[in-house]
């Protein structure tokens, strides 16, 4: 179906109410045992009648409407490769990877806010008095690093960038010239009657049995010529033969048995008679008027002269084929020499090949070819993988949404941590939070403390609250104990998942 179509490519299709001449529609093929895909050209009452667009002859059999599976719906270039690559262990492995990926962030982010949600009724039960309770050191688990998640999935969408223009700067196809061979082959017999005797018991003489003058007067002989390739073809032509006289002197001379007679198809027969009391006759008569009576050495050879045209997948051929049958005529007998091949002419197609050598066998045969460009897939190999250009487009587009999503979310997540930060303290410690102004100097000296654990563990300490404000995006959380100001500030330049932990060094005791 090409240029339309290619191989690799998806094709979708819909059963529908009727089919008309020029729909592309699958059908069951019960002569390929297959689904085949072609265009409907014509039709004879329930049967259609289908053709490729690209090839020369129509398909073999019509077509019943209840093996029409459906008209052309959808077609995707290098869709069937990438459903075929799903289909292999890697293909389905990064599929299932990137699925489960896409499920463990949303499962991750749903839990987490479910904790919130949880930890917020929690904390906000009781009225009018302090509810504190002791923090748990596994309240807050280490989340991903996002930071090193940016910059590996950064990483990874410049190296898919690069795979994806390099392989779209390569061709997905590639020509490669194909030889489709082909063959030519005549095979020669001869017959002929004789008188019942001792030398000939059944008095009939086939190949192979010596030819004795004196009791055989005419031979038959038979041509039988045949062209052949596993290839499609469509070839015609034309046969002759010829009878050629030669003597050991040098003297030749041609006749014409069968004029040049047109066949069609790749295979045709002929038969020819040969007088041998006439050729004696002849042959003496050249003797007298040459001097040389005496010459016994004559070879009489009867040739076919083949010319063949047509097409051989698709593309022209033109080519001739002339072996040859030869006897050796003695003074008693015609001895048989065999029979061979000569070279062919030049051929309008691709070489001919070389012509088989001359052998005594009575099938000479010649071989040829023809040359077709095709288009194929062109691969690319890369530590020992070899894959499609196609596909390698595809993954490489895949993999630089996927990494360039992945990137996003982190740079995303890494901007939004300080704010992360402020609603995981509000959620878990929402109860001793007491909002005071912004900006409001209370003249207290401020004693910083390295975790907000810390900063709690001292409110719980001293049944105290925490006063929170903001200013210049800076979120400060203060505990006055006795005079003294333990703070802890989030700052948005200050933010490492790390101080989730717990202080390395114990809080100065207070005053």
């Amino acid at each position: 179906m090409e240029p339309r179509f290619h191989t690799g490519d998806l094709a979708i299709v819909r059963p529908v109410a009727s089919y008309k001449v020029g729909d592309v529609v699958a059908y069951h093929s019960n002569l390929l045992h297959t689904v085949v895909l072609h265009r409907i050209i014509g039709r004879q009452g329930n049967l259609y009648i289908f053709k490729g667009d690209n090839n020369d002859f129509v398909d073999p059999r019509p077509v019943p409407r209840s093996d029409l599976i459906g008209k052309l719906w959808l077609h995707i270039p290098h869709g069937g490769v990438l459903l075929q690559m799903l289909h292999t262990p890697i293909g389905a492995a990064a599929l299932c990877a990137i699925v489960g990926l896409f499920a463990f962030v949303g499962t991750t982010e749903t839990k987490r806010r479910r904790r919130r949600r949880r930890t917020g009724a929690t904390g906000s039960s009781g009225k009018g008095s302090l509810d504190v309770k002791p923090a748990s050191d596994h309240t807050f688990l280490r989340p991903v690093n996002f930071r090193v998640l940016l910059i590996v999935s950064g990483v990874a969408a410049v190296a898919f960038l690069a795979l994806g223009i390099f392989a779209f700067t390569r061709s997905t196809q590639k020509t490669s010239a194909v030889t489709t061979p082909y063959s030519q082959q005549v095979q020669f017999a001869y017959s002929a009657h004789a008188q019942a005797g001792p030398v000939y018991p059944t008095g009939h003489i086939s190949t192979g049995d010596p030819i004795f003058l004196s009791l055989v007067h005419r031979i038959r002989i038979h041509i039988a010529y045949t062209f052949a390739t596993a290839a499609g073809h469509q070839v015609s032509g034309t046969e002759g033969v010829d009878l050629t006289l030669a003597g050991n002197s040098g003297w030749t001379r041609s006749l014409t048995l069968v004029p040049p007679t047109h066949f069609q198809g790749d295979h045709t027969s002929t038969d020819v008679t040969l007088d041998l009391p006439q050729l004696e006759s002849l042959l003496a008569k050249v003797g007298s008027l040459t001097g040389l009576s005496g010459d016994a050495g004559y070879t009489i050879a009867v040739a076919p002269r083949v010319q063949v045209a047509g097409t051989v997948a698709g593309h022209p051929v033109d080519t001739r084929f002339d072996p040859a049958l030869s006897f050796t005529l003695g003074p008693a007998q015609l001895t048989s020499n065999g029979a061979s091949s000569a070279p062919s002419a030049s051929s309008s197609s691709a070489p001919a090949g070389s012509a088989g050598s001359s052998q005594l066998s009575l099938t000479p045969s010649q071989s040829g070819s023809v040359a077709t460009v095709t288009r194929q897939a062109n691969p690319l190999g890369f530590l020992g993988v070899s894959l499609n250009v196609a596909i390698v487009r595809w993954l490489a587009l895949l993999g630089f949404v996927i990494s360039s999503a992945l990137a996003l979310l982190a740079f995303l997540r890494r901007t939004a941590e300080p704010f992360q930060e402020t609603a995981h303290i509000q959620s878990q410690y929402g109860h001793m939070i007491v909002p005071i102004v912004a900006g409001e100097d209370l003249g207290w000296p401020a004693v910083d403390v390295p975790t907000i654990k810390a900063l709690v563990r001292l409110a719980e300490s001293g049944a105290r609250l925490i006063l929170h404000s903001r200013a210049n995006e800076i979120d400060t959380y203060m505990v006055n104990d006795e005079g003294t100001v333990y703070r802890y500030q989030v700052r948005p330049s200050k933010v490492i998942w790390g101080e989730w932990s717990e202080a390395a060094a114990p809080v100065r005791a207070a005053a």
